[in-house]
């Protein structure tokens, strides 16, 4: 589960980890639609990119605190550079409570 620790909102019940190999290479990659969130822990200063992804993803940006630095919107096919402790991908097509400063928490399923 992800919450919004912050406004004690509940975002999303099915949290994946990308702690693979595997995991952290495909992401939502292939997929039409996902009703969770993908967190890759770890992450530094890397791009995340849209490749084979049919529908834009909403990158949240965590420092090490886990509080939201940067929201941006990959869009299929794009490239976007990131420089944060963790990312946290969801559909980008839903309105999500998540803002700038907020704190997040998750367990995975």
């Amino acid at each position: 589960m992800l919450v919004n620790r912050t406004n004690g909102a509940t975002i999303v019940e099915h949290v994946e980890v990308a702690d693979s190999f595997w995991k952290r290479a495909t992401g939502l990659m292939f997929k039409t639609r996902y009703d969770g969130a993908l967190v890759f822990p770890h992450v530094g200063r890397e791009a995340f990119h849209g490749f084979f992804c049919f529908f834009p993803i909403l990158i949240v940006c965590l420092d090490e605190q886990n509080r939201v630095k940067a929201i941006k919107t990959l869009q299929p096919w794009a490239i976007v550079p990131v420089d944060c402790e963790t990312v946290i991908e969801l559909d980008a097509r839903t309105d999500w409570p998540i803002r700038i400063g907020d704190e997040l928490v998750w367990n995975e399923d």
